[in-house]
């Protein structure tokens, strides 16, 4: 389940001055520079990836219980 990368820009504000930024349609953050929004989706995958790793694991053990 991959969230599309936008190109929408917001910006955040901080000491007077105003930097463009994207926003995360996951996590509502918003991510400096935008650019760095499609990495900040890869960690997103990575670690679903790894939670459902260990949900396997885990239901793995469960199954060997009964």
């Amino acid at each position: 389940m991959e969230t599309p990368a936008t190109n929408e820009c917001f910006d955040i504000f901080f000491n007077k001055a105003i930097y463009p930024a994207a926003i995360c349609h996951r996590c509502a953050t918003k991510i400096y520079p935008a650019s760095s929004l499609e990495a900040h989706l890869d960690r997103h995958q990575l670690k679903d990836l790894y939670l459902e790793g260990e949900l396997k694991k885990l239901q793995y053990s469960m199954g060997r219980m009964r």
